[in-house]
């Protein structure tokens, strides 16, 4: 069943900010058919709402999500904590994640375990973790089943949505998270995180370091293909200009 193998997390909207959701589709839509899509949303909101934006696109404007990540991170003063089900982070991400750690944030990582629907994936991003450990970053791998959720949080900031903040997203996807800056809303958030790690097995920088020979292989045979597909990616695009 689904349900045994997929652990994913969704938001429900209401009010104005689902205008904004459709107006993303409708452009996605007439990107890939030339058809003009006359949606409408119900956009009255019967209460005080929380306050937040969509964050989406492709390319370029994928790559807004994780430039925004990046910089409440480095003004990051509690807690950064990230759940993604493709970990293969960029440089700056990587330099980002180590310097809030180094100056006292809380920074925690959740990540799929063994139940994955891509091993090589896991092992490229799993060549990141010594460093990130060494850092003070704590890194969580979930073991119930397959972590699917995509979840940034910043202090009292979430993001959340398709976006897994690995370079191949970033490169090739159409991307979609929504933003919100409200404590209740991310309390929630946190509640769910602790949850999921509490079911999660914590990677220990002392037994991080004496793993097995086979896992280390794998890691660097999967690190050198997401490198020369790295390197392909880049002149492709180099081509394309």
């Amino acid at each position: 069943h689904p349900l045994d193998y997929w652990h994913d997390v969704g938001v429900r909207l209401r009010g104005p900010v689902v205008a904004d959701w459709l107006a993303a589709f409708a452009r996605d839509w007439r990107h890939w058919s030339d058809e003009v899509l006359a949606l409408e949303a119900d956009t009255v909101l019967e209460s005080p709402g929380q306050r937040g934006r969509v964050a989406s696109g492709r390319g370029i404007g994928a790559a807004g999500i994780q430039r925004n990540f990046i910089r409440r991170v480095l003004r990051a003063e509690q807690r950064v904590w990230m759940m993604t089900a493709y970990f293969v982070p960029s440089l700056r991400l990587r330099k980002a994640l180590r310097g809030a750690a180094k100056r006292g944030v809380d920074v925690r990582l959740l990540v799929p375990g063994p139940s994955t629907d891509h091993p090589a994936v896991r092992y490229a991003g799993r060549r990141f973790f010594t460093s990130l450990l060494r850092a003070g970053v704590r890194i969580y791998e979930y073991q119930p089943r397959f972590l699917h959720a995509k979840i940034l949080v910043c202090d009292r900031w979430v993001s959340l949505g398709s976006c897994n903040l690995d370079r191949w997203n970033l490169r090739w996807n159409l991307e979609g998270n929504q933003e919100v800056d409200d404590e209740a809303f991310t309390k929630q958030v946190r509640e769910l995180f602790v949850a999921d790690q509490a079911v999660s097995e914590e990677c220990q920088l002392p037994h991080w370091l004496t793993r097995p020979r086979y896992l280390r292989w794998n890691e660097w045979l999967w690190g050198l293909v997401d490198s020369w597909l790295e390197r392909l990616g880049k002149g492709r695009r180099e081509g394309d200009d």
